[in-house]
């Protein structure tokens, strides 16, 4: 992990500081014209030998309480890997985990990319269902939900994605 230097910018050392202090920093990234707004972990690989999880679709002040939440949960032991539910984190909905095997995962988690120096790190993308408990790749899913939610994680084959 990069160590804390004068010549970083705010954001950098604030990411740093807060890796150091609490174990997770937390990135939001706007939605743009190249696709919806997310957000991130950063320190989870590090603090805890757990991937990095990134969520789409969701506000950033939801996706930084559900990530904290995460965090806490890791950082009591919990772990979460690819094809993992869970329903401890979403009131009333479960989360699927994704393997993001994706090459443009160095862009789309940068900070994270930055604070690893661009050593390898793990990451998982947490998807949810819409309110009729449809994930994003199950028929009757609205197409507006689905582009809410792009899919950098991988599938396991045949994972209907139901939740048990």
């Amino acid at each position: 992990m990069r160590a804390p230097h004068p010549s970083h910018d705010e954001s950098e050392a604030r990411a740093l500081a807060d890796v150091s202090e609490f174990g997770v920093h937390i990135v939001h990234i706007l939605a743009d014209e190249d696709g919806p707004a997310f957000s991130y972990t950063v320190g989870l690989h590090e603090k805890h030998e757990q991937p990095e999880v990134l969520v789409f679709g969701l506000p950033h002040e939801v996706a930084h309480e559900l990530l904290n939440d995460l965090a806490d949960l890791v950082a009591g032991g919990r772990r979460f890997a690819p094809g993992d539910r869970s329903e401890d984190l979403i009131e009333g909905y479960p989360v699927q985990f994704l393997a993001v095997t994706r090459p443009e995962m160095p862009h789309l988690l940068a900070m994270a990319d930055w604070v690893y120096e661009g050593s390898p790190f793990a990451a998982l993308q947490m998807v949810y269902p819409d309110k009729m408990g449809r994930w994003p790749w199950d028929e009757g899913c609205q197409q507006g939900f689905r582009d809410g939610q792009p899919l950098f994680g991988d599938r396991e084959p045949g994972d209907s994605g139901s939740s048990a």
